[in-house]
């Protein structure tokens, strides 16, 4: 009787099970140093067999467990195969994979910003309306967008924020309660999306959105600061963290709650000055 001829792909595919059930059988351990190079031998080993690897690499992904699946955003990222862009930006509202697929669809450059933009529009048509933090569901696409820069994302932040404006009711309100459309979006990270690409065709849209708020509000100064990063070529900060800090700034509650001992001094015009100087009306 002729021997069986052994079909190599057979093997690869055992192999490429093995790695994953190995991968899986970490989850929820501890993230030890040990453990930690164990599971990431076994995520390089997936990496140098690359394609192949991809269908089992995305189940993982999307069985959405802790560290298996982080492992496997990361390395579909660095494989490189365009299969996985997908299903990176299907997870991209994922609390505990958003970041991962951010940093994952990065390494695709601009192929994977048609995906993100419809990932984001299909929010937009359909919020979440419930929950804490729905205003940063979008936040980790977003940042997709402002981190790989091209002409589509420029595009896409731009036409965003005019829409957005055009949407915002005249009167005051919490965007994560009232019932509108951009419920889904923050406002402070689109503009530090906008910052992040550092295109100058950027500044009418922003400087259009300042005008719509009175100088006093944080959103008028923050995009204040926008406009004046890009001008100047300036990409530090974190545009929403630094809005929560001018609105209620730490070290004034602290210094209250210490009877005024810590003697905290306003040093906005310090940090910020430079960009509300000769700006164009």
């Amino acid at each position: 009787m002729a021997n069986k001829v052994k079909n190599p792909e057979d093997g690869m595919e055992r192999n490429i099970g093995k790695l994953v059930e190995e991968l899986k059988k970490y989850d929820g351990m501890s993230d030890s140093t040990k453990l930690k190079g164990k599971r990431k031998k076994i995520r390089d080993k997936l990496v140098s067999i690359g394609g192949p690897a991809v269908p089992a690499l995305i189940q993982t992904l999307n069985r959405r467990k802790w560290q298996s699946s982080w492992l496997a955003a990361s390395a579909l990222g660095e494989i490189g195969d365009e299969r996985a862009i997908g299903p990176l930006a299907d997870v991209l509202e994922d609390p505990e994979l958003g970041e991962n697929a951010k940093n994952a669809l990065k390494a695709f450059g601009p192929s994977c910003i048609p995906e993100v933009i419809e990932r984001i529009e299909y929010r937009i048509r359909n919020p979440i309306t419930e929950g804490t933090g729905i205003d940063h569901i979008t936040a980790y696409a977003l940042s997709v967008l402002g981190e790989i820069k091209c002409e589509e994302s420029i595009t896409f932040l731009n036409k965003l924020l005019d829409e957005y404006m055009t949407e915002i009711p005249d009167e005051s309100f919490d965007p994560t309660k009232r019932d509108w459309k951009y419920r889904n979006v923050d406002f402070f990270k689109l503009l530090d999306c906008m910052v992040k690409q550092q295109d100058k065709r950027a500044i009418p849209h922003i400087r259009k959105a300042r005008d719509f708020f009175p100088e006093e509000y944080v959103d008028h100064k923050i995009c204040q600061i926008a406009m004046g990063r890009i001008k100047k070529g300036r990409v530090e900060g974190y545009l929403p963290m630094e809005a929560l800090e001018i609105s209620i700034p730490s070290g004034a509650i602290m210094n209250a709650l210490s009877g005024g001992e810590l003697g905290w001094e306003d040093t906005f015009e310090e940090q910020y000055g430079e960009y509300f100087e000769d700006d164009e009306h």
